[in-house]
């Protein structure tokens, strides 16, 4: 396996941490390898620098120390015009590297900021229906007032017999009354909710478009980067020179690929901590969040409850009174037939069934519409509890401590192969092959703790196991950000996206108490 870094200016990779949902922000993570402050070194000096260090920690063999100076003779061989040329590419690939990570950064808070708008339109569908319903309640207020202008109301405390009856008469005239005012408040309430509810959507619409825009730039500037890298690159490749220079690059980022690969995992696992840390305090604030809206849910589907039940209590009042009012209309039409003559009785009954059916039909008609009203809100209501208590179960899930590490690990590559052995050629890691397309999965349960770019090793996907690290190399696209919980067999990212370990292959490195072991295939 080889694999490396191509870059001569400060390596730094992006760690796009979970969205922060109260600030609505991401906290980008840097993870500095070779150290600060490189930027101005050559490959050349890179390589001494190396063999000093492991020729002061006494790891350095005889093998590895002809093979960094064979390569370091050849970088200062190379004609001021390649070594041009090699700046360049290194220039060039440190750049795709920072927009890479630009882009990660991007399309992860394209998706929090979907997440929030799909989260706020369902709010708003439920608070729609419900303002909805409280306007057929006032509809039917005022329509009453405007009917009765007051004459039931003073009707009904004139009928009374006895002061004891007036009083129960003006106490259930004010019950009325209070409950109207009531429904009047809930409307301006809901409404207030709803104006607040659009306002939000419409900012989160336009931070989607904005973070799209941005997007949209730093695509094009990779699309640009990449551009002038292949015209370098086939420039390079006209030549017997310049093929020579791009083989002694290459040697030098598979020499500088072990460290490489080192100091990213021992710098993300210092920052282990404080990353799960943040994982868990993100969670914790989105589980108390569902929670406080779970109750208000349940709060409403019981109002909406009584609501269908003090509608139907009014449909059988009104059935009951529609069969009183024809009871009535009979008597009265057999009263008026004895004291005038049938045919003229009988139009007049013709003429009050006709007025009384049309008022009978209005109302159910409007008794009608307050049910479907009803029943729309219901339902907005029983979707919205759904995806909360789905939030919710994730996020239980996600707060669950990762399981002991115990078991042989999954092979990371389904339907793939091994193509170099652990250990090869003294690699701590194995080689894997497969066809084009193929993807990655976690080897085993755990937390993704870095996804970050670099030019020569593509992207790079760390996922913790509690006790253990796994480490997926030369993936071509993520399919996960940091903070999110996988499981065995979760996709990382298609393979093949580095140009040191190649084509339709990927590493995989498996680590037990901060040192590589082997991963048993």
């Amino acid at each position: 396996m080889a694999g490396g870094l191509a870059t001569e200016g400060p390596v730094t990779g992006g760690l796009v941490t979970g969205g922060l949902r109260r600030a609505g922000l991401l906290a980008v993570l840097s993870v500095a390898l070779l150290g600060q402050g490189v930027g101005a070194q050559t490959t050349s000096q890179k390589l001494q620098q190396l063999q000093q260090e492991l020729q002061q920690q006494k790891q350095l063999s005889a093998a590895q120390a002809n093979e960094l100076n064979r390569i370091r003779k050849s970088i200062q061989n190379l004609s001021a015009q390649q070594k041009e040329a090699l700046a360049k590419l290194d220039a060039l690939a440190a750049q795709v590297s920072d927009l890479e990570n630009q882009l990660a950064v991007l399309n992860t808070r394209t998706a929090l900021a979907e997440g929030q708008l799909a989260d706020t339109t369902s709010q708003l569908g439920v608070t729609t229906a419900r303002v909805e319903r409280l306007k057929g309640d006032v509809r039917e207020i005022l329509s009453l007032q405007y009917r009765s202008r007051s004459n039931d109301y003073l009707g009904l405390l004139s009928q009374s017999r006895s002061l004891s009856d007036l009083l129960i008469r003006l106490r259930y005239a004010n019950m009325a009354g209070q409950y109207n005012n009531r429904i009047i408040q809930n409307l301006k309430g809901e409404v207030a909710t709803l104006d607040e509810q659009r306002a939000q959507q419409a900012q989160q619409t336009q931070t989607l478009k904005d973070i799209g825009a941005q997007r949209n730039a730093a695509l094009g500037r990779l699309k640009a980067r990449r551009g002038e890298q292949n015209t370098l690159l086939a420039g390079l490749r006209d030549s017997e020179q310049g093929q020579r220079a791009l083989a002694t690059q290459r040697q030098a980022e598979r020499a500088l690929t072990a460290r490489t690969i080192d100091g990213l995992i021992t710098q993300v696992t210092a920052e282990k901590v404080r990353i799960e840390a943040e994982r868990q305090r993100r969670l914790e604030e989105e589980r108390k969040r569902r929670e406080a809206e779970a109750l208000r849910i349940r709060v409403a589907q019981e109002r909406a409850r009584q609501e269908a039940i003090r509608l139907a209590a009014i449909r059988a009042e009104q059935e009951r009174i529609a069969r009183e009012q024809a009871a009535q209309r009979a008597r009265e039409a057999a009263e008026r037939a004895r004291q005038v003559a049938q045919q003229q009785a009988e139009a007049q009954a013709r003429a009050q069934a006709a007025r009384e059916a049309q008022q009978q039909a209005v109302r159910e008609q409007q008794q009608r519409a307050r049910e479907q009203q009803l029943q729309r809100e219901q339902d907005a209501l029983q979707q919205r509890s759904q995806q909360v208590q789905a939030a919710q179960d994730r996020v239980a899930q996600e707060l669950q401590p990762l399981p002991a590490v115990t078991g042989p690990l999954g092979f990371p590559l389904p339907g793939g192969r091994v193509s170099a052995p652990y250990g090869t050629g003294g690699s701590p890691w194995v080689v894997l092959a497969a066809s084009d397309g193929s993807q990655a999965v976690a080897a085993r349960e755990g937390n993704v703790l870095a996804v970050t770019y670099y030019a020569s090793l593509g992207w790079v996907v760390l996922v913790d196991h509690s006790s253990a690290i796994s480490a997926y190399f030369g993936l071509s696209e993520p399919l996960v950000s940091v903070g999110t919980r996988v499981s065995l067999g979760t996709p990382l990212g298609t393979v093949g996206g580095s140009q040191i370990i190649g084509p339709q292959r990927m590493a995989f490195q498996y680590r037990l108490g901060g040192a590589s072991v082997n991963p048993g295939f």
